[in-house]
């Protein structure tokens, strides 16, 4: 489900040959206000909705974001933009957004109809790195199932081995395991703290390291902080995509600094949102 063979060949051009997703998108972001195609309900208080934008689609890698909002003329909240994870691009330009209404900003995100249109902004930020050969491990939890999206639809069809663990509270809040499998091709294995879809238990139990894999993770705070916290002792590779409020999604604002071991502050949307997760100090 890759964008068009000529969008692509031109993007690939500047990639390096033994880094097959690259350290940043050769194509720079672009600012355009995008048709609304579809926005339905996939799972409780969750929309996936998917927007016309071939120039995103094209320049984007797993990992990277774009900012979505309504622009100066828009008189009602939100005034700014929000971050969402590119979850997917098909080869018609089309690029999916998982939104979870949170506040009053994804809930207007929810209410979108096929027909009306929002700002974007991207692609934006730093992409995972994979290493050629080595077993992807996905880990999701809530809505930091979207990147994975993307990635495991990217991934497979360059043959890598790719497994997606993905964890929710309920299984009123699990993404429609068949639009995953639609997607991606991979059928997700579920993991919910009541039970109620899959299997019961919290996302980490289901990590398995025997293959040594490359972990990958994103979702809520405390996860990550938890398998980062797993990775060290068990000595596995893990790269993170971090969820932070974000103003600008270039570098400016500030709101969004993760702190760094050694001291100081990365800006999550242009020196993230994937880091490895070494770099990072956890808080306790």
């Amino acid at each position: 489900m890759s964008p068009a063979p000529s969008r692509r060949a031109a993007a690939d051009a500047a990639v390096r040959e033994d880094d097959p997703i690259a350290e940043r998108s050769p194509w720079p972001p672009v600012r355009h206000r995008a048709a609304v195609l579809s926005n339905r309900p996939v799972a409780e208080a969750t929309w996936w909705l998917e927007l016309d934008s071939p120039e995103i689609a094209a320049g984007s890698r797993p990992g990277q974001f774009l900012m979505i909002g309504f622009g100066t003329g828009n008189l009602d909240a939100p005034f700014l933009p929000r971050p969402f994870s590119v979850g997917w691009r098909s080869d018609d330009g089309r690029v999916g957004l998982l939104v979870r209404a949170f506040g009053t900003g994804t809930r207007r995100l929810a209410r979108l109809r096929e027909g009306d249109d929002a700002l974007l902004l991207g692609p934006l930020g730093r992409p995972f790195r994979l290493e050629e050969g080595r077993p992807i491990q996905c880990v999701a939890g809530g809505v930091g199932l979207a990147p994975f999206l993307f990635l495991a639809d990217e991934a497979a069809s360059t043959g890598r081995e790719v497994r997606l663990v993905y964890g929710e509270r309920t299984g009123a809040r699990v993404f429609d395991p068949d639009l995953i499998e639609r997607l991606t091709g991979l059928r997700a294995e579920v993991w919910t703290e009541d039970g109620t879809v899959g299997r019961r238990g919290l996302v980490l139990d289901g990590i398995d390291l025997s293959d040594d894999p490359l972990l990958l993770g994103c979702g809520p705070g405390a996860m990550l902080r938890a398998l980062a916290g797993l990775a060290a002792r068990e000595g596995a590779s893990l790269q993170v995509s971090v969820e932070e409020h974000m103003g600008c999604g270039v570098g400016t604002c500030q709101g969004c600094v993760v702190p760094r071991v050694g001291g100081g502050w990365a800006r999550a949307c242009v020196d993230g949102p994937v880091f490895d997760a070494s770099e990072l100090a956890w808080a306790p």
